[in-house]
């Protein structure tokens, strides 16, 4: 029997048995594809706060392992065994990552909140007189330039959408008021959820800090219990690769957004312009957002800004062009590096692919994700060409015969 198993043949059979096994599960789901969406979001929603609890847990793990290693530096002479040292200085470091996780959250709210709060307030009682005031300088730019076509255009676009607004309002608004009312309500036991998801991630965090190198360890016996040794080694590497990855990419996108976002201030606070706090986050958190996110928080920021006026939002513009030159060429190398490795091509497909297939946070770890995928591509393509004894390197393959030109004289 056991010749049998370790036959070629008996491998071969298992291999295609798993493999039509397989496309039948793929067959399958392509062709149920609601029931597999409902059973994927009812999954997420009972393992959320573990998600919860491991991302909080992977972004304060630098200052967890940073203050156990200070305490234990500092106590383990002081203490009988070195075991209880440890333990003393675990608490310790639970017990700084909470207040550093509560501080950061409960400073951004006390910060940010009340005023956001107050300038949405103040955008919303004064949008209809910003909206006239608008219209009223459109009007008199036409008619400043002499140019009555321009009047007649603005006066028409302005008539339909009001007229569009009162039929929408009367025709669909009002009839779907109790829908909204149920949506509200929905959307208010979603946000509890949430919040109680949150809570229980906070607890999750606590103990995946403190229990991580047992899950390492576990995970490392199993690897190696079932892997041949150079496989286990190859896992180890791609582990550790994408821990790189996604940690300096992550940490750093992280720190490179709240410096733009108060930079962002301090410049809009300096020039004058309106709604200070509420731009500011939203350029902040939208940076996260690799290469496509000071736009995406610009278009809402200059709109907010255009119903106050519309040359301060110009200048708002120009300003958010400048954060995006100085972010992408000065500080966001300086922080972040050459973590990725990816050309501009690739993590604009990151980015689109990314956010695309899961949306926000798709967008932000699609860059990492891709970077390990490309790396170990380029990995195996290139142990490939070493065993045919070919070139490795990209510009070998590089030709510029359509341009007349040699090779070797251009690179």
């Amino acid at each position: 029997m056991k010749e049998l198993i370790k036959s070629t043949y008996f491998k071969f059979g298992l291999t295609i048995f798993i493999s039509g096994g397989a496309l039948i599960l793929l067959f399958e789901a392509v062709n149920n594809w609601n029931s597999v969406g409902t059973g994927w979001d009812t999954l997420y929603t009972i393992v959320s706060p573990f998600i919860y609890g491991l991302v909080m847990a992977y972004l304060l793990c630098p200052v967890y392992n940073a203050t156990v290693r200070r305490m234990y530096g500092l106590t383990k002479d002081n203490w009988r065994t070195r075991r209880g040292a440890l333990r003393y200085a675990r608490i310790m470091a639970t017990i700084v990552a909470l207040l550093v996780l509560f501080g950061v959250v409960g400073g951004l709210f006390a910060l940010i909140l009340p005023e956001t709060v107050r300038s949405i307030t103040g955008l919303v009682q004064t949008m209809p007189e910003r909206v006239n005031s608008l219209i009223d300088w459109f009007m008199s730019l036409s008619v400043n330039q002499n140019n009555p076509e321009m009047a007649k255009a603005i006066e028409t676009v302005i008539n339909h959408t009001t007229e569009s607004f009162m039929d929408w309002a009367e025709n669909t608004l009002l009839p779907s008021l109790g829908d909204y009312m149920s949506k509200t309500f929905l959307g208010v036991w979603v946000t509890l959820k949430t919040v109680m998801n949150l809570l229980i991630g906070v607890i999750v965090c606590v103990y995946f800090l403190n229990s991580k190198e047992k899950f390492k360890a576990q995970a490392k016996k199993t690897i190696m219990a079932l892997c041949s040794k150079e496989k286990a080694d190859d896992l180890f590497e791609l582990a550790n690769y994408s821990n790189m990855q996604f940690g300096g990419f992550i940490n750093g996108k992280i720190i490179d957004s709240a410096i733009i976002g108060v930079l962002c201030f301090i410049l809009m606070s300096l020039i004058g312009l309106p709604y200070t706090v509420l731009v500011s986050t939203i350029i902040g958190i939208t940076n996260v957002v690799p290469f496509f996110g000071p736009f995406i928080g610009a278009i809402p920021g200059t709109l907010i800004i255009l119903l106050e006026s519309p040359v301060q939002a110009l200048y708002f513009v120009v300003l958010i062009f400048g954060l995006q030159q100085f972010d992408g060429n000065i500080l966001g190398p300086k922080i972040l590096g050459e973590t990725s490795g990816l050309a501009s091509f690739w993590v604009m497909f990151a980015i689109l692919v990314g956010g695309g297939l899961f949306g926000f946070p798709g967008m932000i770890l699609g860059v990492p994700t891709f970077a390990v995928i490309y790396y170990y591509s380029s990995k195996f393509l290139r142990k490939k060409l070493k065993r045919k004894n070919m070139a490795e390197d990209t510009e070998e393959y590089m030709e510029f015969n359509k341009y007349d030109i040699n090779r070797k004289d251009v690179l």
